[in-house]
């Protein structure tokens, strides 16, 4: 018997969407990435998905689009001391942007902005960061981050409502 398969059929995505955003070669750039793997450890509530999203733009867009709630991570210079954390929502985001700048070279804000242009970004939206103390080529984080990544974690998962196993 010869099964067939739809290739053009695509599953829709899960209405919540955690996205680590960074490149782990470069120090502290990787939190989201990590942040994002830590998460991935824990049982995830149906309906919620975890991913990393590496540094591209476009990726970031399609990863986006057609979801009910985004929240993002990333390591974004602002004017914090290292391992400091932030939250936006949309609004805030796009007015802190004109002060921040993206250890990428075209980031999350670009890709956000790109999807209210097109009417795709969900209404629930929230970004967490966290200041770089390094961009430096290296696998391993700064001190100051390294000790933020716990909290970020908790604030991330308590946002995308994954619970804390005891």
């Amino acid at each position: 018997m010869t099964e067939t398969v739809d290739y053009l059929s695509e599953t829709p995505p899960e209405p919540v969407l955690v996205l680590g955003v960074g490149n782990i070669l470069l120090s502290d750039e990787g939190a989201g990435v990590r942040v994002a793997e830590r998460i991935m450890k824990y049982p995830l509530p149906k309906g919620v998905e975890v991913l990393d999203g590496g540094t591209s733009q476009l990726v970031i867009v399609d990863l986006i689009r057609g979801r009910r709630k985004v929240i993002i991570v990333d390591a974004v210079c602002g004017d914090g001391p290292p391992g400091t954390l932030y939250k936006f929502g949309v609004r805030e985001l796009q007015d802190a942007a004109a002060g921040m700048r993206s250890a990428h070279d075209m980031g999350v804000v670009e890709a956000v902005f790109f999807l209210g242009l097109t009417g795709e970004l969900p209404e629930d939206f929230t970004f967490f960061g966290v200041e770089p103390g390094s961009l430096e080529p290296s696998l391993e984080f700064t001190p100051e981050v390294a000790a933020a990544l716990p909290r970020l974690t908790e604030l991330v998962m308590e946002a995308a409502g994954i619970p804390k196993p005891d």
